[in-house]
This record gives C-alpha cells, sequence and structure tokens, in this order.
C-alpha cells in the first residue's frame, strides 16, 4: 500500500541514521505497490513465520542483511522510507533491536503499525541461559554483558512453542489489517502450530536419544532450546556474537568440555569466531553445524523456519550422542 511520508520525517531518518551501516539486498524492492501486505523484520525468524502465515498475501522483507548481527545492525535512512510505506515492522521485542525506540520515534505519524512478537513469551533471563563453568567472576562478567544487551535472551523463536505463540501474533496482526483474510491466516496459523508440535517432539527425541546433556557452541543464543529439551550450552561468546570470553574463561571451558568428552562444537554459518576454531583445535573437536535463525547466508534466504530447525534436530543428535 503506497503512503505518504511528510518530507520532515524524511530529514528526520537521514539525519538519525546517517552513520548506519551497510544495505540490505531488499532495498531495490522495497516500496511494494501491489496489494499484499507489506511487512518488514528485524530477523530471519520472524521473517520466516510471517511468510507462513501471511502466504501469498504478504510481502516479507529482513531488514538486516544476510550474515549480518541483528544486535548491532543499524537500519540506513533508505531502509527507514521504505518501513513508512510498509503496514506492519514485526520485532521480537526483547531488546535484541536496539534500533526500535529511534526507528518508532522517527516514523511517528506514519501508518505503519509496529508489533512486538515476543509478547506473552516468558523470557529467560540472559545470565539464567549461560552454563556455569567458572567458579569466581562468572556472575561479574555476565552482569556486564546484561548491561550491554539487556536482561533477557532475545533467541526466543528456538523454541518452537515459543514460535507458535509468535505466529499466533503475527496472525492477529495480519487479520486487522485485512478482516477478509483472517480465515486463510488462521487456516495457516493452524498448519504451523501443526508442523511446530511435530518438530517439537523430534527436538525432544533427539535430545533424549544423546548420552550427553552439554552443548558446545560458538555464542549463546541457544538458551530456550536448552531450557525446553534439558542439556546445557556451553557457549564461547556471550549472547551477542561480539561478547569474547576472558582467557580464565577460555581456560575453564577447555577444561569442563575435556571432562564431559564433548566430541563436536558447534557453529553458525554466520557467526565463526576465530577464538572457537582455536577451542576446537585445542579439544580436537568435529566442527557440526547449528542455526540460530537471527540471520542467515544469502543462500538460506528463501529457506522456511522449519527447514532449518529440522537441520537443527539432526544437529543435536549428532552432538549429544
Amino acid at each position: 500500500m503506497k503512503k505518504f511520508i511528510p518530507a520532515l520525517t524524511i530529514a528526520l531518518t537521514s539525519a538519525t541514521f546517517l552513520t548506519a551501516c551497510g544495505s540490505s539486498d531488499s532495498d531495490s524492492n522495497q516500496g511494494a505497490t501491489d496489494d499484499r501486505l507489506q511487512l518488514y523484520t528485524s530477523t530471519f525468524a520472524t521473517a520466516a513465520i510471517a511468510k507462513e502465515i501471511g502466504g501469498s498475501d504478504v510481502n516479507v522483507e529482513m531488514i538486516v542483511p544476510p550474515g549480518a548481527d541483528p544486535h548491532s545492525y543499524e537500519p540506513t535512512s533508505k531502509q527507514l522510507t521504505a518501513i513508512a510505506k510498509g503496514d506492519l515492522f514485526l520485532l521480537t521485542g526483547t531488546t535484541l533491536e536496539p534500533y526500535s525506540e529511534k526507528i518508532k520515534a522517527s516514523l511517528k505519524g506514519n501508518d505503519v503499525r509496529f508489533i512486538e512478537t515476543s509478547k506473552g513469551i516468558d523470557l529467560l533471563e540472559a545470565s539464567a541461559t549461560l552454563h556455569d563453568h567458572e567458579e569466581k567472576g562468572h556472575d561479574d562478567e555476565h552482569a556486564e554483558e546484561e548491561q550491554d544487551h539487556g536482561k533477557y535472551d532475545p533467541h526466543v523463536w528456538l523454541d518452537p512453542n515459543n514460535a507458535k505463540l509468535m505466529a499466533e501474533s503475527i496472525t492477529t496482526a495480519l487479520a486487522k489489517e485485512v478482516p477478509d483474510k483472517k480465515a486463510t491466516f488462521e487456516k495457516n496459523l493452524a498448519a504451523f502450530n501443526k508442523q511446530a508440535d511435530t518438530l517439537d517432539q523430534n527436538l525432544q527425541q533427539a535430545v533424549d536419544a544423546g548420552s550427553k546433556k552439554e552443548l558446545l557452541v560458538t555464542h549463546a543464543a541457544y538458551g530456550y532450546l536448552a531450557e525446553r529439551y534439558g542439556f546445557s550450552q556451553l557457549p564461547i561468546a556471550g549472547i551477542s556474537p561480539s561478547d569474547e570470553p576472558s582467557q580464565k574463561q577460555l581456560a575453564a571451558l577447555v577444561k569442563e568440555a575435556e571432562l564431559h568428552d564433548l566430541k563436536y562444537i558447534a557453529f553458525e554459518e554466520t557467526v565463526s569466531p576465530k577464538v572457537a576454531r582455536v577451542i576446537q583445535q585445542e579439544i580436537g573437536a568435529e566442527a557440526i553445524t547449528i542455526h540460530n535463525l537471527e540471520s542467515v547466508t544469502k543462500a538460506q534466504q528463501d529457506a522456511s523456519y522449519f527447514d532449518l530447525m529440522n537441520e537443527n534436530v539432526a544437529t543435536l543428535k549428532k552432538a549429544l550422542q
């Protein structure tokens, strides 16, 4: 839907985000003029769920470029202009998008609605999702991390039950925009929930079948998976991939990995810190791929939520065996 954007708004957005980094491949397609709802999202997971619910009635664009870090990304002025022409901006609402308040202020007076898809979800505190592999100093360092990146772990969608709640929020938002399509969106929601229930069962079976209860990962994105299915994540970096561990933490992590005889280290295709490779060599672990669904590679942009989560099932089955 085409929308009028006051010149003052454009000027403000340009000034506010003059130093913003990068631009999305979707820039050239923004501002679609067809009858579909125009949705913008901050994460791959939210975009993928919105596509499942909206189907052919929506056009969904993720503002964060492939491989970029949603924790630190800020939209460009060009993207903000496009967002102002859209119908909905889907946020997780868990502090993953520190720029969201700036966007809301810059686009005040425009018709775009901001939807926090994590409403109704029991959020995990960031410190609670981190396995304590250090006797002293650990809590202090993670308290600092909470100040930098928020109190809660934002990766809610990795628990399929949370993904169902996100899908319900999106369904409600879409039905409000296009009441005539409500039945279609609700039918899509029912299909999504059915797949999510099957995924939930498969994830639990993968964990239960394993002899290990620790997963060595490159960054602390898997707290909701660990909490739901009964294992511990041993992260190298913190909630944000940029939060690198101290030498003391590294030594403790290596010691614990050796204690549990961990044979695998789960790398993300969009996050590959050098320190993780050092630990891999130190303990002689095999690299295995896991998806956090914050962002994806260019080749994965057309994958579905279930495509990548089912690959995570296979990863857990192998890593915890």
